[in-house]
């Protein structure tokens, strides 16, 4: 089955995002509609099933890029340059606009560039406020880093494909867990523990692992299947902890090690239950759009959000506020919409052109 072809991928992509948005949008209905804090949940909702989704796409490459390699090693550079001019330039064109609006429609102290610029802003300590959005991708790409380096390190040393996957599972799982417990005893709060790239690339791994299982064989994909159909039950709960205030997260130390990989379990479940689904073609003719705007919507969102803000005098009234918020979002989309037509979609022509898989 090509992922790039499953509607149902785009459907998620989609979610993820719409989830992100809405969430941020809220603040411009709760003074009207106070049960609109309820939203609060996809925000993080939304960048978790980002993560499992990554995760199951790219690593679904990863697996067949080792298991075909001529040397275990070879095949990475490649595989970096394509996943860099997939996510690095958009990247550095919101550094540059973060930076620009900096004194004025977004306020912040000004940050260090190097390890922006390096996606080390957040190894091992929370991301700073600038440019806040970008903890996720940060820790995407220290996933996209990683991970090619410890499979073909360990192909090496074994010589044997699926003792090196299991390696850099188990890896990956067990060291950013570890993280976790140790900074639960710590005064680091939730988001501090979320936003903290080596704490969270186990999130990925839950994709990578699912890519594994689902396509290895009828047996696996079965049994996934089944674990699926029990972990999609955990999604309400999902939601309900996630839309609580941020304290209760800060209070409970069992949410700050394990609430992540709990929602992880939901959203990949969420994914492999509906992979074969039907999906109507008027959903998927929506779905596909709003997912390949989904990275320039995601790295978008927070500046128009901060430009209206500016720009508009504080709504009075519900129609004003419902007003606010639908141009807020109809812009993010609209941004997002030009960003990708205009910037991103011609670098992706670029890297197909000169990064032939």
């Amino acid at each position: 089955m090509s992922n790039k072809m499953n509607p149902w991928l785009d459907v998620c992509r989609s979610m993820a995002i719409l989830l992100v948005v809405f969430s941020h949008g809220r603040t411009f209905l709760t003074p009207v509609i106070p049960h609109a804090q309820t939203l609060k949940f996809g925000g993080f909702l939304g960048v978790e099933l980002f993560f499992v989704l990554s995760g199951f796409l790219i690593g679904r490459i990863l697996i067949d890029k080792t298991r075909n390699a001529t040397t275990p090693m070879g095949w990475i550079t490649l595989f970096w340059a394509r996943r860099w001019l997939r996510t690095y330039p958009s990247y550095l064109l919101f550094l540059i606009i973060n930076l620009l609006i900096l004194n004025n429609i977004r306020p912040d102290v000004f940050p260090q560039l190097i390890r922006y610029i390096t996606f080390t802003q957040s190894l091992l300590t929370p991301h700073p406020s600038f440019f806040g959005e970008a903890w996720s991708l940060a820790i995407e790409e220290i996933f996209y880093f990683l991970t090619p380096i410890l499979l073909g390190v360990l192909l090496k040393i074994t010589g044997d494909f699926k003792k090196s996957l299991g390696l850099t599972l188990l890896i990956l799982f067990i060291i950013p867990l570890a993280l976790r417990i140790n900074a639960a005893t710590t005064t680091m709060t939730f988001n501090e523990i979320r936003s903290t790239a080596l704490f969270r690339v186990d999130s990925l791994m839950f994709g990578v692992l699912a890519a594994w299982a689902y396509h290895e064989s009828m047996q696996l994909r079965n049994l996934l299947i089944k674990v699926c159909s029990l972990g999609i039950l955990l999604f309400p709960l999902v939601i309900y902890i996630a839309a609580q205030p941020d304290t209760v997260m800060d209070e409970n130390r069992f949410l700050k090690i394990f609430f992540f990989n709990i929602a992880n379990i939901s959203c990949i479940s969420l994914i492999i239950l509906g992979i074969n689904l039907p999906v109507n073609k008027y959903v998927t003719y929506c779905s596909s759009r709003i997912a390949r705007w989904s990275y320039a919507a995601y790295l978008t969102n927070l500046p128009v959000l901060f430009l209206i803000h500016r720009l508009f005098p504080q709504p009075v009234g519900l129609s004003s506020h419902l007003i606010i918020w639908f141009i807020f979002t109809l812009s993010v989309f609209f941004s997002a919409f030009i960003v990708y037509t205009f910037f991103e979609r011609k670098v992706l022509t670029y890297r197909d052109r000169v990064f032939n898989r």
